[in-house]
């Protein structure tokens, strides 16, 4: 019999009739679906297979655990072997969830700042009649995603549509895909940034990203660029973040990550007025819940089933 401890956070629960289909497909599991709260020491010392969002505490109590299935894209806090008893654990996250909404959620930032929307949001609140133009189309604009998962992947194919120009950035060169006009690595990013009217960031923590957006690259945004960050805080240098913007060195931007989360109520980013920030939501979205249970159901199947699971993380490369 397989342990499988379903830890529910927020953000992630199933329904019941998840449940119940859980526990009638997979008659070889014995299943615990409880709150992040509630779920005691010994399941967790009992599970085979832990999914959710659990804290490190919890994996290190896991002394049975042979797979870890995060129901986020984001791995950096559980890519550590030292978090796990058994050392051949293997790590799996929901990449192929959050593609769809998170990539809307680009495109609503990217139109609220070239229409000057959260301006328009702010007088609203002072009942103030003012008008202003916009400053960019989107149409022919020249977008920048800075990594190419599948967040990246789904906003390329959404902007083309859109009549954009999109240029993609990561680690490693492949062919080029059809939904980018063109693709560079992260070797040659300070070479694509200045040309860029919007600039996304869409990547996972690791060592070699950590504020890949520093003081010399925010320096490189044109005066009329926007930058866009759903990926992870620890992207950005968010001092330098706040010394740019509060000196309008580029046009604005927009974060829905932080460092930390949640951002503090004294943290200088809240008062600028070219700062778009989301409480990082860019994810959820009503059929969020049905993508998260269909990744892990298709990965329980492969896992009892002795078939190579998908979305397997390396540890060295941290996604």
């Amino acid at each position: 019999m397989i342990n499988v401890a379903v830890i529910y956070t927020a953000g992630f629960e199933f329904d019941k009739e998840q449940e119940e289909t859980l526990v009638k497909d997979f008659p070889g599991c014995r299943f615990v679906f409880k709150r992040d709260g509630e779920i005691t020491p010994p399941e967790i010392g009992e599970a085979d297979v832990m999914v959710g969002f659990p804290l490190p505490e919890q994996v290190k109590m896991a002394s049975h655990l042979k797979w870890l299935h995060l129901s986020s894209i984001g791995v950096d806090k559980h890519v550590n072997r030292e978090l796990y008893c058994n050392q051949d654990a293997v790590l799996t996250n929901s990449a192929g969830t959050y593609g769809m909404p998170i990539s809307d959620h680009v495109l609503g930032l990217m139109l609220m700042l070239s229409r000057n929307l959260h301006y328009f949001r702010d007088q609203q609140s002072l009942c103030e009649w003012k008008k202003m133009d916009s400053t960019k189309d989107l149409f022919r604009s020249t977008l920048c995603i800075v990594g190419l998962g599948d967040v990246g992947r789904t906003l390329a194919v959404k902007a083309r549509n859109l009549g954009m120009k999109v240029i993609g950035v990561k680690r490693t060169m492949i062919e080029k895909p059809e939904y980018l006009d063109e693709l560079y690595t992260s070797e040659q990013l300070n070479e694509v940034i200045p040309r860029a009217d919007f600039v996304v960031l869409s990547l996972a923590t690791t060592k070699e990203t950590v504020h890949i957006m520093d003081r010399n690259r925010l320096s490189l945004l044109r005066k009329d660029a926007y930058l866009i960050n759903i990926g992870r805080g620890a992207l950005i240098d968010q001092e330098a973040l706040y010394e740019f913007l509060k000196n309008d060195r580029f046009a604005g931007a927009a974060i829905d990550v932080t460092t930390p989360e949640p951002l503090p109520p004294d943290s200088p980013l809240w008062g600028l007025k070219n700062l778009i920030i989301t409480p990082h939501v860019s994810g959820k979205s009503p059929s969020t819940g049905q993508r998260q249970f269909s990744v892990f159901y298709e990965n329980l199947s492969r896992y009892v089933n002795n078939d190579k699971m998908k979305n397997i993380i390396d540890f060295e490369l941290m996604y």
